[in-house]
Formats: C-alpha cells, sequence, structure tokens
C-alpha cells in the first residue's frame, strides 16, 4: 500500500483540539436536500441551503435563498437570505432582499436591504452611554439638572 506505515515507524500524533478558523476557510455546509434536528456548537462557519431546527453557535453563520433555521443563533456575524424564525445575538447581521426573520435581533452593526423582512424588534448589544436605572418609587433620570425655580 503506498499510505502504509514503514515497520518500525512511530505512528503521527494527531492534534484533537479545535483550531480557530483561518480567513478564508471552508464553511461546513447543510445542504439543500437536508433536515436537521439538533444544536450546532463550534468555532467555524456554516452555511444552511437545507433546514435546520435547533440553537446554532459558530463564527458565521450564512442562511442561503431556501434555506430555513428554527432556533436560536449566536454568531460573530449573521447573514440571512433564507429564512430564519428565533432570537439572533450577532456582532453584525446583514438581512439580504430575500430574507424573512421572525424573532429579535441584538446586534451591533444591522444592515437590511430593500425587501428583507423582519418581524420582530432589532436592539443594539452595545450603547454609547450606559443607560441609568431609576431609583426605588416613580422618579424620572433626567441627562441635564433643571435650575431651580424662582
Amino acid at each position: 500500500m503506498m499510505f502504509k506505515n514503514k515497520p518500525g515507524a512511530a505512528p503521527v500524533p494527531v492534534d484533537t483540539s479545535r483550531p480557530k478558523p483561518s480567513r478564508g476557510a471552508v464553511p461546513s455546509i447543510i445542504s439543500a436536500d437536508m433536515t436537521i434536528n439538533g444544536d450546532f456548537h463550534g468555532t467555524g462557519d456554516l452555511q444552511v441551503e437545507g433546514v435546520v431546527t435547533g440553537r446554532i453557535e459558530v463564527n458565521r453563520l450564512i442562511v442561503a435563498e431556501g434555506g430555513s433555521v428554527s432556533g436560536d443563533v449566536v454568531a460573530q456575524e449573521v447573514r440571512v437570505c433564507g429564512s430564519l424564525t428565533g432570537s439572533v445575538h450577532s456582532e453584525m447581521v446583514t438581512l439580504t432582499s430575500t430574507a424573512r426573520v421572525t424573532g429579535d435581533i441584538y446586534h451591533n452593526i444591522l444592515a437590511v436591504e430593500a425587501g428583507g423582512q423582519l418581524d420582530g424588534q432589532s436592539r443594539r448589544l452595545h450603547t454609547s452611554k450606559p443607560v441609568k436605572k431609576p431609583e426605588s418609587g416613580p422618579t424620572m433620570v433626567l441627562e441635564h439638572e433643571a435650575a431651580p425655580a424662582k
């Protein structure tokens, strides 16, 4: 055999730790003829062309046109061209003109192309100003102090 170890040769150690994905790495793909029920957790990229039901936690998620995800999503970057039902927590979210999202989107950057649909709320992950909590009782928090009444 061409790949067989030579007698007396030590086996090559295999690193089973999961490395960070390199830029331009090939994503894992759920093809159009696949239906998956279950959660996805990983450091790589995932492209869904079929149907996924479950929570997805990846570096980058692409829901292709015709693809469908039902479940919450946590990713650095999310691009939706198909349909997604569930909450999205991501640094950057792009909804293309064919996107159909039902659920809330928590983001820092959100881009919605003309025709993209969102049935839910859009909220920023980080605000430039911390939100002040009111003290107990019905009080109002003002940014500027009012001048004393004369």
